[in-house]
């Protein structure tokens, strides 16, 4: 890209994946909690598949077998599995969020010290509102993307191969 054209000339519309590659240099200082995030991730995923089997269970020995104390502990270990998904879920949901927020204050550093590296000649061509327009969207998308859209990628996966 030349440095001196607008940014409207410079935008591609690719659909290039390999694009968020970078985003792995920026989540390398939170390894520990993404870490913790993908443990709550696959806990979530292991607690909603077995969610078919323990309602098996509260059927077949719970509501057939006509006994109290069997519908009881069938009962119990449902609210167990309900109880792990729940905590999982929510720590899930928070970790994933925190590491959003991280990245995209990084990302927005990096990005910042970028712009003012940049020759005053490009600020002559491209107008300041270009560029903070810009950075405004395509780092809330990237939020977006670290924030939701991966950790959805993955449980659906996981779901996909367990199911």
């Amino acid at each position: 890209m030349a440095r001196n054209q607008p940014i409207t000339e410079q935008r591609t519309t690719s659909r290039n994946l390999r694009v968020l590659t970078h985003l792995f240099g920026f989540l390398r200082p939170y390894r520990k909690n993404l870490a913790a995030a993908l443990l709550a991730l696959f806990i979530a995923a292991g607690a909603l598949l077995g969610f078919g089997v323990v309602l098996q269970r509260v059927v077949d020995h719970g509501l057939s077998s006509g006994s109290g104390a069997e519908l009881n502990q069938a009962l119990l270990l449902f609210l167990l599995v309900v109880s792990v998904l729940s905590v999982a879920v929510a720590a899930r949901v928070y970790l994933v969020n925190w590491l959003g927020e991280r990245v995209v204050a990084d990302i927005r550093k990096a990005v910042f010290a970028q712009v003012l590296k940049l020759e005053p000649a490009f600020f002559e061509v491209t107008r300041t509102g270009e560029v903070i327009s810009r950075l405004t969207t395509d780092t809330s998308l990237l939020q977006v993307v670290v924030g939701t859209t991966l950790a959805v990628a993955v449980r659906n996966t996981l779901l996909f191969a367990g199911g």
